[in-house]
């Protein structure tokens, strides 16, 4: 088959999960005789007056193709979920290549508009679910305070979602609670255009996400239909998606697939003391600050380490925070941000990977980088994480967000030195071969019903 897989950036070195799986995944199609393609998206200046411009180059034996989409517009398209520049610049690259299977692994900065010139074009379309940009305007499935969402998509839950960062749009949101929203859209076209001095004027930013909000849904609803396959990591995310707009039967359970030589196995390097390990992004729902809390309230940490790795990625504030309490402790280091390369040395040196997530995770390839190590893993007892570790078996669960129970199995973990042995006796994954021969499978199947039909 000749397969195009959109990714993100896509340069190398590979950083951030979506690349490094879409390079993953892209290898072994190719072992198994496939032609692959990759389709990389970044943002850019505007040149040429152009929304969307194109260059190709080459990486490891797949062909890349780039679109640098202009940075000041799509901010807009991707709150809508529709740009029809890239419908026309897929719709270009879909012609010269002619591509029997389009596979996406994120549709930030994509937007679903490729889905329907795939679809026009007959191309199957499976979507790698890798977090929630077709079912959530933030992606996340995370409210504007932190908290999961338990709602999903509707103009009422999202309009409130992008206002209620200021009290007056807290305020407004309760006042609209319970105007229907056929209504509330009336409303916010005859209003939208109405701003301050007029005494309406305060609610323009809401009158705005209700529009907004209204062609949103619109563009997705027979698009999300039109993704023929949808692969879910994890039990939680294939809910979310069933419960968003997705058919049952559009949608899989199948957990990504591991590569061993991707994160060598080293052994471990000795030490006198146990050491707990973070890598990820510094924002506030990565959980990085609860981590370091509780490591620092445990009683009798023997000596114990803490490393963390990673970047601000947009919380500056967040970030010198946590590294003003990192600081004070000599037994707590940051490293900084970690080449995807160091990866297996990093896990080498250490007894324990700590995802302390305060949201429903996807999958996060970390953890999978982890258990390919044999790092045996703690983490917060959440939706993306319980479909690969099993308390006591690889890792040891503790309740999302509770301080006390983490200092609790951080502490057990120093107190026990043999139960690191054991947990990583019980790591066992599923191989990316096996992924991609599941995927082909499903492809050909729907292809034959189409057929029979």
């Amino acid at each position: 088959m000749n397969i195009v897989i959109s990714a993100r950036r896509y340069i190398q070195p590979l950083i951030g999960g979506v690349d490094v799986y879409a390079n993953r995944l892209g290898r072994a199609l190719q072992r198994m005789g496939h032609d692959v393609t990759i389709l990389a998206i970044d943002t850019a200046p505007s040149s040429n007056g152009r929304s969307i411009s194109i260059s190709k180059d080459e990486s490891n034996g797949m062909n890349i193709v780039r679109f640098w989409k202009s940075e000041h517009l799509f901010q807009d398209t991707n709150a809508l979920g529709f740009d029809p520049d890239m419908e026309e610049a897929v719709r270009a690259l879909f012609l010269e290549l002619k591509p029997d299977v389009f596979i996406v692994l994120n549709f930030y900065l994509l937007t679903l508009a490729p889905v329907q010139v795939a679809k026009e074009m007959g191309i199957p379309v499976v979507h790698i679910v890798t977090d929630f940009v077709p079912v959530c305007r933030r992606a996340t499935f995370i409210r504007w305070d932190g908290e999961p969402c338990l709602e999903g998509e509707s103009i009422h839950s999202c309009s409130a979602c992008f206002v209620s960062h200021h009290p007056v749009g807290q305020a407004v949101s309760a006042l609209m609670k319970n105007v229907p929203e056929e209504k509330l859209v009336r409303m916010a076209k005859k209003y939208e255009t109405v701003k301050k001095p007029h005494p309406l004027g305060f609610l323009h930013t809401y009158w705005k996400n209700v529009s907004l909000m209204e062609q949103r849904l619109k563009n997705l609803g027979s698009l999300r239909h039109s993704i023929d396959v949808v692969l879910a990591p994890t039990r939680y995310t294939y809910d979310i998606f069933c419960e968003n707009g997705f058919r049952p039967d559009q949608v899989h359970l199948l957990p990504f697939g591991s590569e061993a030589e991707h994160t060598p196995v080293e052994k471990p390097a000795p030490a006198d003391h146990v050491r707990f390990l973070f890598i990820g992004r510094f924002q506030p729902y990565k959980g990085a600050h609860l981590l370091v809390e509780a490591f620092n309230r445990m009683n009798d940490p023997k000596g114990a380490t803490l490393t963390l790795y990673g970047a601000p990625d947009g919380y500056e504030s967040y970030f010198q925070n946590l590294k003003a309490v990192m600081d004070k402790s000599e037994r707590v280091h940051y490293g900084g941000r970690l080449d995807p390369a160091d990866l297996g040395q990093a896990f080498s040196e250490a007894d324990y990977f700590v995802l302390p997530s305060t949201w429903p995770e996807n999958s996060p390839l970390v953890l999978l980088n982890a258990l390919e190590s044999g790092t045996p893993v703690i983490a917060s007892q959440i939706g993306g994480v319980t479909d690969l570790v099993t308390n006591g078996v690889n890792g040891l669960l503790y309740p999302m967000g509770d301080t006390e129970a983490l200092q609790a199995v951080l502490q057990r973990a120093i107190d026990q030195p043999e139960l690191g042995e054991k947990l990583r006796n019980g790591i066992q994954l599923p191989q990316i071969e096996e992924y991609a021969r599941t995927l082909i499978g499903l492809i050909e199947a729907g292809e034959r019903i189409v057929d029979i039909q």
